[in-house]
């Protein structure tokens, strides 16, 4: 068996057991230590590190199959195997020596990283001063080292940069109070005027054009592909889980859910029977052209092609898409599954829950990923804030 094949074997054996543990991580706001240990166990968090620091130097679509099968055990657990995972990627893009830091002692990192550009720097000899306050700092909870975006004064413009420091240079506010996603523990990272040498930071634009420092030293092709389109299309792997997951426990409650007053089998009404036909059908759907997108993206630096602007928004289109449909699915299937769905020891309405919160990740919003998509298709060029 394939490396890749074995990581998702592994993944999907581990996660009824994640299913089981996902209330009482709701409760807590945070996984566990030991599912976090036993994710770490599967090999999924180094699979996209370089072979050279341990890990697995595969490529994406494994990754996201991985990702999606987490998610259908727990949305907030397949969420942080996207975090813990793509963020080993983004190191592996820093400079050589901020790899060599980060993986002396194992082939992964706990990390979570906010893009949004929420702090300032100010360069000074042998690097920049950072100091800012982040949200959705998912991962954070575990985290060995945090990644934040700031803002740097070069010459007369301005430019987003991307920051690598130690968990311990970061404060940590308990904010993530919320109705799903909540075992994310997606709190505030807060840094306070810490140094950060030059080697563990790297521009904004040479992550999202394929030309970071990493690019240099590994020959991968996955280490040339542009940010946003590994981040949207593998972010969107667990969203689809997570309604994959509510489908196969909707057609197991089918077979003996008996409807009140008349007592017939919900599985004996056709309206039953369409939903789940529907259902099935829509999320292959999906399934089929998230892992398209992938494989495109793959095959194309593969054989030393790249992404333009086009590509990369139909990448955040194919994204924002799959969600779109998890999220419809997801409430559709919980609308018609009774009253006791909604109690607080189903799983059905955890997941409604958690599919409604994580849609609303900007890389998700389906009215700007719809308009920026449209904008390129018609010769347009994107707005200049836009995450392409």
């Amino acid at each position: 068996m394939k490396y890749g094949e074995e990581i998702v074997r592994r993944v999907r054996e581990l996660a009824p057991v994640l299913n089981e543990r996902a209330r009482a991580a709701e409760e807590a706001r945070r996984l566990s230590d030991e599912t976090i240990a036993d994710l770490a166990g599967t090999g999924l968090f180094q699979m996209l590190v370089p072979a050279r620091f341990g890990g697995g130097e595969q490529e994406f679509g494994a990754m996201a199959s991985a990702c999606r099968e987490i998610g259908a055990g727990d949305a907030s657990a397949g969420w942080l195997s996207v975090i813990y995972t793509l963020h080993n990627w983004m190191i592996a893009l820093l400079p050589e020596e901020a790899q060599q830091e980060v993986w002396a002692d194992r082939p992964y990192a706990l990390v979570p990283c906010t893009l949004a550009p929420n702090g300032t720097a100010e360069a000074v000899a042998g690097g920049h001063r950072v100091t800012g306050r982040w949200s959705w700092g998912s991962g954070v909870m575990h985290a060995d080292h945090v990644m934040v975006m700031a803002l740097v004064t070069v010459a007369d413009s301005i430019e987003p940069r991307l920051f690598l420091l130690p968990r311990e240079d970061a404060d940590v506010h308990d904010v993530w109070h919320t109705s799903g996603m909540r075992a994310t523990g997606s709190n505030d990272i807060e840094i306070k005027d810490r140094f950060v040498p030059a080697h563990r930071s790297v521009p904004l634009m040479d992550l999202t054009e394929g030309r970071s420092p990493g690019a240099e030293v590994h020959d991968g092709a996955i280490y040339r592909i542009p940010l946003v389109p590994v981040f949207a299309l593998t972010g969107a792997a667990p969203v689809l889980g997570v309604a994959e997951g509510v489908l196969a426990r909707y057609a197991e409650r089918m077979q003996g859910r008996v409807m009140a007053y008349t007592g017939v089998k919900q599985r004996d009404l056709m309206s039953g029977q369409i939903r789940l036909a529907k259902a099935t059908a829509d999320l292959a759907a999906a399934r089929l052209l998230l892992e398209d997108a992938v494989r495109d993206v793959m095959e194309t630096y593969e054989s030393g092609g790249s992404y333009g602007i086009a590509e990369r928004a139909r990448s955040r289109l194919v994204a924002a898409h799959v969600a779109g449909v998890a999220r419809t699915i997801v409430n559709e299937l919980c609308a018609f599954g009774g009253a006791s769905v909604q109690f607080t020891d189903s799983p059905f309405q955890r997941a409604q829950r958690d599919v409604n919160t994580i849609s609303s990740h900007v890389v998700f919003d389906a009215d700007a990923t719809y308009a920026l998509y449209g904008r390129t298709a018609l010769g347009m060029d994107p707005d200049p804030m836009t995450l392409v």
